[in-house]
């Protein structure tokens, strides 16, 4: 091993010690805490005279189990079949988040707050007929609130109107239970409690057939939340405050080398100089904002630094493996300018672009309207789809 470190050169050394580094990390991954954990809510039903007026006005007060019988005329405690007396509208769905029992709290270590919502239907005729008719648009108000103690008001955060597709299908038990969809997506958790309230207007069908209207063919309405783990949050962050400065450290090294030479750059030497640029920017812990502020943008500016990344290795490793692949005469005559892989960057920059707008179509507008699904309906979805058919015929092209 000695005769073998002795005569390596700094490019075998430098690539032991990146292969040592990196399998130490996988097994910090594997045995490390789960990156994500997910919970289950099912919604109470509250009667209510304004429900509507409440989600719309946002200065009404927003219901929970606490104030439902001060503001309504129902029971929660009350049967489903007590309620099927009163038409959707009247009907505020509500839940908490955490749940009120757990006496949890929601942490800024969360990093990020993603809701699903999961609608069941107990009628099988039902669920067959809003397939047959193509009656599988739902739409919904919704609200939420928040606050940072177990029993305070709580605060208006957002609200909006709603539409999503119904896709149902009987399970074992015979309740048709709805695939799930998204519902809303916050990209930073900076309060420790979350309402929300949800009106189902109607039913699809409900306003057309009697047997349909009301709660009749509703089983249940489960909203499903996904957040990272704290312990996974404080490694991956402490990992990255750790490698940061390190990476920084080498970036300068390698700017002050290149920088003291006589002959101008070449052009894998320019393209290795901003894959480090990208790679320190990338590994910067900007992440710790999310523990003192509301940072809803940090989703957004979390994957736009990552694209960053793999374009510039995308276009390092091309440049790197085109201009080793050049025959000497060719060398000779070769100017190293970017211009001569415009066929590979066209196809690396065409992507960027590709996922950049779908980025922007997706969790940009989740900043300002975190209730907006790229996936919610059929007209989006095929948006979304063919821009990656797009792409994958224009890289097949060339």
């Amino acid at each position: 091993l000695s005769a073998v470190m002795a005569n390596s050169s700094a490019l075998v050394l430098m690539t032991l010690f990146v292969a040592t580094t990196a399998i130490v990390f996988f097994i910090i991954g594997a045995l490390g805490p789960t990156s994500t954990a997910v919970t289950s809510h099912e919604m109470a039903m509250c009667v209510l005279p304004d429900p509507l007026d409440r989600i719309r006005e946002g200065s009404l007060d927003l219901i929970d189990e606490d104030n439902c019988n001060a503001f309504g005329s129902g029971d929660v405690s009350r049967s489903k079949q007590h309620l099927q007396a009163y038409p959707m509208k009247n009907i505020m769905f509500y839940t908490q988040i955490p749940s009120k029992l757990s006496r949890h709290v929601m942490s800024r270590w969360f990093q990020f707050l993603i809701t699903d919502l999961g609608m069941q239907f107990s009628s099988g005729e039902y669920a067959e007929k809003v397939t047959k008719f193509n009656a599988n648009k739902l739409r919904f108000e919704i609200a939420m609130g928040y606050r940072d103690d177990h029993s305070g008001p709580w605060h208006h955060l957002t609200q909006g109107n709603v539409s999503r597709t119904l896709s149902c299908r009987p399970n074992t038990w015979g309740i048709y239970s709805c695939d799930h969809f998204p519902l809303f997506e916050l990209g930073s958790c900076h309060y420790k409690h979350y309402l929300v309230n949800i009106v189902f207007p109607s039913l699809p069908l409900g306003d057309i057939v009697d047997d349909f209207r009301g709660l009749a063919p509703l089983s249940g309405v489960i909203i499903y939340e996904v957040h990272q783990t704290v312990g996974f949050t404080k490694l991956w962050l402490t990992i990255k405050a750790a490698l940061f400065p390190v990476v920084l450290i080498m970036l300068c090294w390698l700017m002050n080398r290149l920088s003291s030479q006589t002959k101008p750059l070449a052009l894998t030497e320019k393209s290795l100089v901003v894959m480090g640029i990208s790679l320190t920017v990338y590994n910067a812990p900007v992440e710790l904002l999310s523990l003192y502020i509301d940072a809803p943008w940090l989703l957004v500016l979390n994957d736009f630094r990552q694209g960053v990344l793999v374009a510039s290795l995308f276009s390092f490793w091309i440049i790197l493996v085109g201009e080793h692949k050049r025959a000497p005469q060719e060398e000779k005559d070769h100017t190293g300018h970017i211009g001569n892989y415009w066929k590979e960057m066209g196809v690396v920059s065409l992507s960027c672009i590709f996922f950049f707008v779908y980025e922007f179509c997706e969790r940009g507008i989740q900043v300002a309207f975190p209730f907006y699904s790229l996936w919610g309906s059929a007209g989006s979805r095929t948006i979304a789809v063919s821009y990656f058919l797009a792409e994958f015929c224009y890289y097949i092209m060339q």
